[in-house]
């Protein structure tokens, strides 16, 4: 960029070119016809394929596959779902300020404050709030919903390393906003299958 700006920079002798824009003259005609027809078509296909690509995508995010977290631990449990039958969806209930992972299934029950899933099954969420607008959120794994009043959001997602992981809400929801904070550990198949049945 240094070289043309050496090379190209205006001189004593410099001329302007003859289409150059003048006042009070009328601008001398440039390009061809065939140019402005092939920018043209070209941009409408890079758009629209660009267009096609987004809804595509935000149509994968949005519909989530077959959950596999319960490994077959609840058979039968929603028979209706358009899901696998045998992995039932999880709720999630913002509330100020903690967070309630509902658990569907015989071992049904509540936690407020540890989430915990096995690792390396597909998680489908159903996140809402019971008060005001909260926004659920797992940054390692790249997932953040609303929680909405009266609204129910579906959101998926695989953990895929085992582990503790800070859950937050991302909108502010009032006092007691900064520590609206709770915990996902990430457990092995075994170690979940053992505490979801003494539950």
């Amino acid at each position: 960029m240094a070289f043309l700006i050496i090379k190209y920079r205006e001189k004593k002798n410099s001329q302007d070119p003859d289409d150059t824009p003048r006042l009070g003259r009328i601008p001398i005609v440039r390009g061809h016809g065939r140019n402005l027809v092939i920018t043209l078509s070209l941009s409408t296909i890079i758009v629209v394929a660009l267009i096609f690509g987004s809804f595509a995508a935000v149509d994968t995010l949005l519909t989530p596959p077959n959950g596999t977290w319960c490994y077959g631990l609840v058979p039968g449990y929603g028979a209706s779902s358009p899901l696998n039958p045998d992995c039932p969806r999880i709720d999630i209930i913002g509330h100020q300020f903690y967070w309630d992972f509902r658990y569907p299934g015989p071992h049904a029950h509540t936690d407020k404050y540890v989430f915990r899933l096995p690792v390396n099954g597909t998680v489908v969420l159903d996140v809402t709030s019971s008060d005001v607008f909260h926004d659920f959120g797992i940054i390692p794994f790249k997932i953040k919903t609303d929680a909405v009043p009266g609204r129910t959001n579906t959101i998926w997602f695989v953990p895929y390393q085992t582990g503790n992981y800070l859950i937050q809400c991302f909108e502010l929801c009032g006092q007691g906003h900064y520590y609206m904070n709770a915990t996902l550990t990430v457990m092995p198949v075994p170690s979940f299958q053992q505490w979801y049945n003494s539950t």
